[in-house]
């Protein structure tokens, strides 16, 4: 009996050479974007339960829970629990601040303006409900975790001291006889002032239109102005 040619041939599998692969330009850009949603989640799911349950309550298994992505997710992009709170303290703090001094019309201008854009940037995020809860609860647990409490200066106070010290260094106009030490008095006096109004209840008590402080802080570059 002859066999019949007409057995039906099931279609090949596709070929590796036809699957998109991520080593692609395509498909690293595809690759990167799914990557930076994902550690967006993170990010968010551990500020949100850090806000609620505190430092010590913010495990690992419960932030992949309501990241909904596994742990082992949470560890290919951050090395332990103190890396991915680095991250969310800086996505709230120092991050804010450098976006909104990386404008293009900021770059040419003189050191007054960029660091009156630096004290309204700090006032703004001062008005955000929830920055002010997280800068409430991370006081709260300063001493029981005096580690973390070090990752928030490091993480905010550090970053915004050097921009300033290297604007200053950076121009001629203004003559400081110790950068650092101007930083440090501008950059306290505006976080005291957010600390005494927004933490510590003095917009009732103390009330101080924030505008005022920056005008004085500005006037106080001038008196270095280079005669």
């Amino acid at each position: 009996m002859k066999k019949s040619n007409d057995t039906k041939v099931s279609a090949p599998s596709k070929s590796r050479r036809e699957i998109k692969k991520f080593w692609t330009d395509e498909g690293e850009q595809e690759l990167s974007e799914t990557s930076r949603k994902k550690r967006a989640q993170i990010i968010e799911a551990a500020l949100e339960t850090f806000l609620e349950l505190g430092y010590e309550g913010a495990s690992m298994n419960l932030v992949a829970e309501r990241a909904g992505v596994i742990k082992q997710t949470i560890y290919s992009h951050f090395q332990d629990k103190q890396s991915l709170f680095r991250e969310v303290i800086a996505s709230l703090t120092v991050d804010y601040v450098q976006n909104a001094l990386q404008k293009p019309e900021l770059a040419d201008k003189p050191l007054p303006a960029v660091l009156r854009k630096i004290a309204e940037t700090i006032l703004a995020r001062h008005q955000d409900p929830r920055h002010i809860r997280f800068v409430r609860t991370m006081i709260g647990e300063a001493e029981r975790f005096p580690e973390l409490a070090k990752l928030f200066t490091d993480a905010t106070v550090r970053p915004v001291l050097s921009l300033i010290v290297e604007r200053i260094k950076n121009q001629t106009i203004y003559k400081f006889d110790d950068a650092e030490a101007f930083a440090r008095v501008f950059i306290g006096t505006i976080v005291n002032h957010c600390l005494q109004q927004h933490i510590l209840h003095g917009k009732e008590l103390l009330p101080f239109d924030s505008t005022r402080l920056v005008d004085e802080l500005v006037a106080i570059v001038e008196l270095h102005r280079i005669r």
